[in-house]
């Protein structure tokens, strides 16, 4: 009797040790197919980011901090690889900032606080994470603009060189990419109950979502939080006419209908494809 439960005994262990086996092949070949297939735009960006903020030290001294405030105008041609992106162009205001890539339409946000670095200075707005630094930047055609400018946007990092101040014409404001922001907006539209309402300012909190303010015709003013496909609308709240955003109603707009009626110092222009209308502020 104590011969054979030591061969059962030995006949399990040898069945166990297959089973563990096997187990341990299944678990090794999980890694492989996660690897293949690479790190996410975001997981990216994190990465590419963190590595740019270490690089800017510590904090700025009030010498430092004076050379990053105001407006920038950057561009360039190559991302941080030195693979061709095609040209690109950047204006950072003081309450938008804008991404232009021609043939890829143009990108941008409302830039939070800026970070004042002792190597440097960087602006989350939006989609878009720039970081801009003085020192000497070369141009192709043999002369040098005073920054060197980074944007982190969709996990690839454009490099190009940068100079304070924005060229003379049309400046870009939130509706610069107005098409980009519709579905959102019309979301948020949805929950209007006093019309018509205006859009007074809207912009990407990330890939996924939008913001939305919003004053409706009785003069209430909403905050509305949406999914960039306007599947989803998250929050529709109530906002303090204390809380004013920059650049909010600069400009505004109108969705559809008939051409609204310009008030003083305002002007109405149609906007792109006959989406609706942008009222102007013009004093």
């Amino acid at each position: 009797m104590r011969t054979g439960f030591r061969t059962l005994g030995a006949g399990a262990l040898v069945l166990a040790g297959a089973l563990a086996l096997l187990s341990a092949c299944d678990r090794a070949a999980e890694p492989g197919s996660e690897t293949a297939t690479g790190p996410s735009n975001a997981e990216r960006e994190a990465e590419i980011a963190a590595t740019q903020l270490a690089s800017l030290g510590g904090p700025a001294t009030p010498e430092v901090r004076a050379l990053y405030e105001g407006e920038f105008q950057a561009s360039g041609a190559l991302d941080a690889l030195g693979a061709g992106e095609g040209a690109w162009e950047l204006r950072l205001l003081d309450d938008y900032a804008q991404l232009m890539r021609p043939g890829l339409g143009q990108d941008g946000g409302l830039p939070g606080p800026r970070d004042f670095r002792e190597n440097g200075m960087r602006v989350i707005a939006g989609p878009l994470t720039i970081t801009l630094k003085a020192e000497e930047c070369a141009l192709p055609n043999g002369l040098a603009l005073p920054y060197s400018a980074h944007v982190l946007f969709e996990g690839v990092a454009y490099q190009g060189c940068a100079r304070r101040g924005v060229a003379e014409g049309e400046r870009p404001t939130w509706a610069s990419v107005l098409p980009e922001l519709l579905p959102a907006i019309d979301a948020c539209l949805a929950r209007v109950s006093s019309r018509p309402a205006r859009v007074m300012i809207a912009s990407a909190l990330d890939e996924e979502m939008v913001s939305v303010r919003i004053r409706e015709a009785d003069g209430d003013r909403r905050e509305c939080i949406a999914t960039a496909d306007g599947s989803t609308v998250s929050a529709y709240e109530s906002v303090s006419d204390l809380d004013r955003r920059a650049g909010e109603g600069e400009p505004e707009f109108q969705r559809g209908g008939n051409e609204p009626r310009a008030a003083q110092c305002r002007t109405v222009q149609a906007a792109p494809n006959d989406a609706g209308w942008i009222i102007n502020r013009t004093c």
